[in-house]
């Protein structure tokens, strides 16, 4: 039987843009690819679109259960993108007739603009950036929409900050265990005040400037403003990374950046700028590594080693060693089920994120993090166990 890694290691190789099907096709033979296995392993990975219509694309005929599940998971994408679409069209009609102008971030901005179709990139929530003088507007805004607000303090937790609250309507709630199956129900909407990503004490903030770079572009049937191309990259590739070090990883992310490399033209010199600019090198350099290393992303030779220039040697060599297996072996982790398996695992999570940290005043601080008990679930219960 294929192992799960052999059977990823073919998804995206049948999404690497150079590729063709028949080295792919021989591929597949010689390991006896399960073509059920394949197809429910693109399903739970939220690839499973891209599949469909790369084999349609090169004409291939693969077994009919196999097809069939590619094929519904394709039309269920299609119709729950176009009910965002219809849900983001609202927000960005109300917010305009407030004089509130919020960028469209991630998923909506990628399936509309930069996708051959839109239900190519599944989609969970809604994240638009706003500024944080608008909040209490934009409060309001959704509270008319008939959205219920949950809240949730910057200082407990991990400290992410980029936002602090969500919103959804009461009964139609679309989400599930996997995000990437459910096609019903409305999506939760994140307002960003910032693209801060913050964990643990590690902290990258790409936010400055992006405001008054952004563009307008159509998203479903509405103008919205979006950020601009190397903002975006640069915004995918931490994004990304943090999520490698939060231990939830998503190989869609990797689908984006090569979409957006391979298909629009960047500034690689104010990518690379702006990279430093907010001390984001390293993680810039982990996401386009491993979108070129999976992927065959197209990034232009030098960009690498010029982003490696001012990392650290050892967390150079630790990104330069990724790849699939480190990727799924970090979805893969172990629950915890009590307190101690809890205390033990937030110590890892932050020997891990002490790993990224570029310099030692920065690993202190992750690991300050651990003396901080009142701001965490697990430190309450314990002060509340010793009382």
């Amino acid at each position: 039987m294929t192992s799960a890694l052999d059977t990823t290691h073919l998804l995206l190789a049948a999404l690497r843009p150079r590729n063709s099907p028949a080295p792919w096709l021989q591929a597949c033979e010689q390991v006896q690819l399960d073509w059920d296995d394949l197809a429910v392993r693109a399903i739970v990975l939220g690839l499973a679109p891209q599949l469909h219509y790369r084999l349609h694309t090169w004409q291939i005929q693969i077994p009919a259960g196999a097809a069939a599940k590619l094929a519904v998971t394709h039309q269920a994408h299609a119709q729950r993108n176009h009910a965002i679409f219809v849900q983001l069209g609202e927000i960005l009609v109300a917010c305009a007739a407030h004089q509130v102008r919020p960028i469209a971030l991630k998923g909506v901005h990628l399936a509309a603009s930069l996708y051959a179709e839109p239900a190519l990139r599944p989609m969970n929530d809604i994240d638009l950036l706003f500024e944080e003088t608008e909040m209490a507007r934009v409060a309001a805004i959704f509270r008319a929409l008939g959205y219920e607000q949950r809240h949730k303090p910057a200082e407990l937790g991990a400290g992410v900050t980029k936002h602090t609250s969500t919103f959804r309507r009461q009964g139609h709630d679309g989400a599930t265990p996997n995000p990437y199956l459910s096609a019903v129900g409305d999506r939760t909407v994140e307002p960003h005040v910032s693209l801060q990503e913050s964990w643990y004490g590690l902290q990258v903030d790409i936010t400055p400037g992006v405001r008054s770079r952004a563009v307008t572009e159509k998203l479903g049937n509405q103008p919205a403003r979006v950020l601009a191309a190397e903002d975006l990259l640069l915004h995918l590739c931490v994004h990304f990374t943090f999520h490698l070090i939060m231990g939830a990883p998503a190989l869609v992310q990797l689908a984006d950046l090569l979409v957006l490399v391979k298909d629009q033209e960047l500034r690689w010199d104010l990518f690379v700028e702006r990279a430093r600019a907010c001390r984001a090198t390293p993680y810039t350099l982990a996401a386009l590594f491993l979108a070129q290393r999976l992927l065959h992303a197209p990034v232009p030779p030098g960009v690498l080693a010029e982003l490696g220039q001012d990392i650290p040697p050892a967390l150079r060599r630790h990104i330069t060693r990724l790849d699939l297996e480190t990727i799924l072996q970090r979805t893969q982790q172990t629950r915890w089920t009590n307190t101690w398996q809890r205390l033990l695992h937030g110590l890892r999570a932050r020997a891990e994120t002490a790993r990224w940290a570029p310099n030692t005043a920065t690993r202190l601080r992750v690991w300050q993090t651990a003396l901080q008990i009142t701001r965490s679930d697990t430190g309450r219960q314990l002060l509340q166990r010793f009382n």
